[in-house]
């Protein structure tokens, strides 16, 4: 908890500038530093900006537990290895580093958007001062979202907090979580805090649409069919597809693999997204690194890439289900071409996650390419999903699904195809996994639908690599779904309660 302490006291960082794929920031302490509105506005983008360090290792809370992603070797016994075995199998240690550099990110934001709504009084434009409050608060909650749905309880910071006091916190119940979740997000919602449409200039940054998806999606995996809030998600998500155009087919979408083409960021198909800029200024993409297939003599990626988040068996077969799917090439790749020899490399180590390469990259840990958060083809995939869980399938909500699959260049289904709210919850389920696919939305999903621990367990039985391991690999249960608080809050406070199992 040493670290968690000195999260909560640490000091705000601010930039130097407003683009968010610009400027790194630079340490300033807030209290010395907030002045006026342009200083409030620093420490706004210096929220935005703890947002890399949380995606560093988001993939390996979330697509590696999932069925999309497995370990690319067995048995090794580096360090890294160990770490993303344990993931991988969600037998996870209560020392696992990653664990705790993802908890130290996710508090860190929180942190930062604690200061800023601490220092709006110095705002007198009261449409500025209201936009930083709608963009702390939404990036509070997002942070929130993602540890209540992780670890369930947590610690709830909403203002400064000694030393003395962080030391003794007590974990708060996850219906508390939701509550400041639900309440941060309506907040902003209901008094519009945010633009409607983003200027050029204030690419990257939240607008109302983003906060209405995000709310939309807090309250469909917190509610289920039948309660107001579920209802009140298909509403909201109406209002972000008739803000968008309402598309109805594919040719009225961004083609897939455009909207991933670091040549064309900030597409209609991107509602909110982290940005990312290479060029050695300290806001480059990390991803090139650490997806790339390893030992590829540069072929795909200078450097030494990591080789993470590794494709499985089970995510290539769903994606052969649909042949001639055109996100299978844009999501992953099972081969490169190595331009000395001439020749195709295909094996094992041939096989990586291409979604977001950056092949021009330079310099190691500095591509271009920024990571989609919150997309358009999500917002009508929940919406379908939404409302077939409301009153069963229909034209409208057909049209939705059809269009994502329409510009994926597969059939669309037609109502006899999915006559029950079963079989049209199905093929939406399905539809969500491949259009998804490694953008850390999947293992969420299992969690949304109530299907982790048989979806897991079925994967980790089917996959064939785990067959090579030299002991079996046991079911999982429903506890190893969250992930255990990390030791070092343990070993400050031996109060604070750990997740049951660990």
């Amino acid at each position: 908890m040493k670290r968690y302490i000195a999260i909560i006291l640490s000091a705000m960082l601010a930039f130097t500038a407003c683009n968010l794929d610009q400027y790194p920031y630079s340490e300033v302490a807030a209290d010395e530093y907030v002045k006026d509105a342009t200083s409030v506005n620093n420490l706004v983008i210096g929220v935005y900006n703890g947002l890399y360090d949380v995606l560093y290792n988001e993939w390996a809370m979330t697509e590696l537990r999932s069925d999309n992603v497995r370990m690319r070797v067995n048995n090794s016994t580096s360090q890294d290895s160990k770490l993303i075995e344990q993931l991988d199998q969600l037998v996870v240690l209560t020392a696992n580093a990653w664990v705790q550099d993802y908890w130290d990110a996710l508090y860190v934001v929180v942190n930062r958007a604690n200061t800023v709504l601490a220092n709006l009084d110095v705002v007198d434009d009261e449409v500025a001062r209201a936009r930083f409050e709608g963009e702390a608060r939404f990036l509070r909650a997002w942070m929130y979202f993602d540890l209540v749905r992780l670890w369930g309880p947590v610690f709830i910071v909403t203002s400064k907090t000694g030393a003395n006091e962080a030391r003794y916190m007590q974990r708060s119940p996850s219906a508390d979580v939701w509550a400041l979740i639900e309440s941060d997000l309506e907040t902003v919602v209901d008094k519009e805090m945010l633009p409607e449409k983003l200027a050029a200039a204030d690419a990257g940054r939240a607008d109302l649409n983003a906060a209405k998806a995000m709310l939309a999606k807090v309250y469909m995996t917190r509610y289920k069919a039948g309660d107001e809030k579920y209802s009140k998600a298909a509403s909201l998500l109406d209002e972000v597809l008739a803000s968008c155009g309402n598309p109805v087919s594919g040719n009225q979408l961004v083609p897939y693999a455009d909207v991933f083409d670091k040549t064309k960021e900030g597409n209609a198909e991107i509602i909110f997204a982290v940005r990312y800029r290479s060029g050695n200024l300290g806001i480059g993409s990390p991803f090139t690194t650490l997806y790339a297939p390893i030992n590829n003599g540069g072929n795909v990626a200078i450097g030494s890439p990591k080789h993470y988040n590794y494709p499985s068996d089970n995510i290539i077969s769903a994606f052969d289900e649909n042949p001639g799917d055109l996100r299978k090439d844009v999501c992953l790749q099972t081969s490169y071409f190595n331009k000395t020899t001439g020749a195709m490399v295909v094996n094992a180590n041939a096989r990586y996650c291409s979604k977001f390469i950056d092949p021009d990259m330079s310099s190691e840990y500095d591509g271009e390419n920024d990571f989609p958060i919150i997309r358009l083809a999500d917002v009508m995939l929940l919406s379908a999903e939404a409302y077939n869980e409301i009153e069963g399938p229909s034209t409208e909500s057909l049209a939705l699904l059809n269009a994502v699959r329409e510009r994926a260049g597969i059939p669309a289904y037609t109502l006899a195809d999915l006559p029950s709210k079963y079989a049209f919850r199905q093929a939406v389920r399905k539809e969500r996994r491949l259009e998804f696919a490694f953008e850390n939305q999947r293992f969420f999903d299992l969690l949304r639908w109530g299907t982790a621990v048989s979806t897991i367990n079925d994967f980790l039985a089917g996959e064939p690599f785990y067959a090579a391991y030299d002991y079996v690999v046991n079911p999982i249960a429903e506890w190893q779904t969250m992930l255990p608080v990390p030791v070092s809050v343990i070993n400050i406070n031996k109060s604070v309660a750990q997740n049951p199992g660990y």
